[in-house]
C-alpha cells in the first residue's frame, strides 16, 4: 500500500489554506471563486470547493448552515445531514443520494466567508476516495479573521448609523456603507481599529463623531473668504492617491520621492480634503492654494518643549510632537531648518513614518544608521504612514536621501 505524500495549497487570496496529495492536480478558476483537486489520470474523482457570494459573520450564522445547505440545491440530491466534527471550522456535512455517485457535500463558515464543498466518487470506490478526500478537509483553513474583525467594526457602525440616520437607509458596499445620498468609507477607521484594538470603542466613537459634524457643516459648499486661513498641507505616501478610489479626486502637488503634499480645510473636530472640484469653484489656482497653506502652517503654534535627547556617540535627536496631527507637516514649515539646526548643526535629518511622527537628528553615522531602523518599524505599524524614508535637511532645503541598509 502507498504512503501519500501531502502539499500545502494556499488560495490565490488567501482566503484559506490545505493540504492535497502531492500528485493530484488542482485547478484554480475565476481567480479563486472556485478550487478543484483530484487525481490526473481521473475525471470522474474530484473534490470543489466553491466561494459563495455572501459576506458574513461565522460565529453568528452557524445555527443557519444546515438551512443553507438545504437552499443550495435539491435536498432528494443528499442525505444524512451532521455536524461535521473532523473540520477546524463550523460545518455541516451530507452524503450524495444519487446512486451513481458517493461522494459528498460540505457548507463551511469561517471568518467572514461561507464554503460550499462537493466531491465526486464512484459508488463503488467509495472506500478508496473518502479518506483522502475527509483528510484534505480537515486540513482546510479558513484564514480570514482579520476580514471578519474589520466586518464586525463596520456591522457596528453600520447599526449606529441606521439609528442616527433612518431615512438614509445605510447598507453594506464594496467600498464602505452607502446611504440614498451619502457615502461613509471606512478605510481610516480599519487603520485606526487595526493598530489599536483595544480602542475600537473609542475609536468609532470618535469616528461616528467626526461624521454627525461633517452632516451638520456645508462640507462641499465652503467659501474660499470662510475658509482660506484653515487650509493647511498634509503629507501623504504617493499610493495614498488611487485612481479609482475615493481619494482620486483629492488636489496634490508633488513634492519628494514617494510623498505628495495634499491640502486639507481644518476644522476642530476633522479634516476635509480639498479636490480639484473645490479649487475650480474657488477660482483659485494650484500656486495660491499652496503659498495659503504654508502661510498657514507657519502661524501654527509649536510645542514648548520639544523631546530630545543625546547620543552617546556625540549628535542630539529631537522629537517634534504637536498632537494635532500635523507633526509631519512640520517638516514643509519655510523655516525648518532655521529653528533646529543650532541644536543639531547643519546639514540634519528629519523622519516622517506617519502623520503623528516627526523625528529630527544630528548628522552622525550610528545616530542615522539606529533612527533608519525605528523609522522603518513606525512606519510598518502605523495606521497613518508616509514614508520609512530619510530626509537630509540644508539652508537651501530639503533632499530625500536613501533608505539605510
Amino acid at each position: 500500500m502507498s504512503v501519500l505524500t501531502w502539499k500545502s495549497f494556499v488560495h490565490p487570496k488567501k482566503v484559506y489554506r490545505l493540504e492535497y496529495p502531492e500528485h493530484w492536480d488542482q485547478v484554480i478558476q475565476e481567480e479563486g471563486k472556485a478550487c478543484g483537486f483530484g487525481p490526473h489520470e481521473r475525471n470522474d474523482v474530484g473534490l470543489w470547493i466553491s466561494i459563495m457570494p455572501y459576506s458574513i459573520d461565522a460565529d453568528q450564522i452557524a445555527s443557519e448552515l444546515p438551512k443553507i445547505l438545504a437552499q443550495s440545491g435539491d435536498e432528494s440530491h443528499w442525505v444524512n445531514l451532521r455536524r461535521d466534527t473532523t473540520l477546524k471550522e463550523i460545518g455541516y456535512k451530507a452524503d450524495s443520494a444519487r446512486e451513481s455517485d458517493g461522494g459528498n457535500f460540505w457548507v463551511i463558515a469561517g471568518g467572514d466567508v461561507l464554503l460550499f464543498v462537493s466531491t465526486q466518487v464512484p459508488p463503488a470506490e467509495r472506500e478508496a476516495w473518502n479518506p483522502p478526500f475527509e483528510r484534505l478537509m480537515a486540513s482546510l483553513d479558513i484564514t480570514r479573521d482579520k476580514e471578519l474583525f474589520l466586518r464586525r467594526v463596520a456591522a457596528e457602525v453600520l447599526d449606529k448609523l441606521r439609528e442616527r440616520y433612518p431615512d438614509q437607509d445605510f447598507q453594506f458596499d464594496e467600498k464602505g456603507l452607502r446611504g440614498k445620498n451619502r457615502m461613509v468609507y471606512l478605510s481610516n477607521l480599519y487603520r485606526d481599529v487595526q493598530a489599536h484594538p483595544s480602542r475600537k470603542k473609542e475609536i468609532i466613537r470618535n469616528f461616528l463623531k467626526g461624521l454627525d459634524q461633517s452632516v451638520d457643516t456645508d462640507m462641499g459648499n465652503e467659501q474660499w473668504d470662510e475658509i482660506q486661513n484653515d487650509v493647511l498641507p498634509m503629507l501623504k505616501p504617493r499610493n495614498y492617491v488611487h485612481d479609482d478610489g475615493p481619494t482620486k479626486h483629492l488636489h496634490l502637488s508633488e513634492w519628494l520621492t514617494d510623498v505628495v503634499i495634499c491640502y486639507v480645510i481644518k476644522n476642530q473636530r476633522f479634516f476635509r480634503f480639498i479636490t480639484g472640484w473645490d479649487l475650480r469653484r474657488w477660482e483659485i489656482t494650484a500656486e495660491a492654494l499652496h503659498e495659503k497653506a504654508i502661510a498657514n502652517l507657519a502661524r501654527l503654534p509649536w510645542p514648548q518643549m520639544l523631546e530630545g535627547s543625546r547620543d552617546r556617540e556625540g549628535g542630539r535627536v529631537i522629537l517634534v510632537d504637536t498632537r494635532d496631527s500635523l507633526s509631519s507637516s512640520r517638516l514643509l514649515h519655510p523655516e525648518f531648518h532655521k529653528l533646529l539646526s543650532q541644536p543639531l548643526g547643519s546639514p540634519f535629518f528629519a523622519g516622517i513614518p506617519d502623520r503623528d511622527t516627526l523625528v529630527t537628528y544630528s548628522n552622525r553615522r550610528a545616530l542615522k544608521q539606529r533612527i533608519a531602523r525605528q523609522l522603518k518599524k513606525d512606519f510598518r505599524k502605523s495606521a497613518y504612514p508616509i514614508t520609512p524614508r530619510p530626509f537630509m535637511v540644508t539652508a537651501d532645503g530639503i533632499v530625500a536621501t536613501e533608505e539605510e541598509k
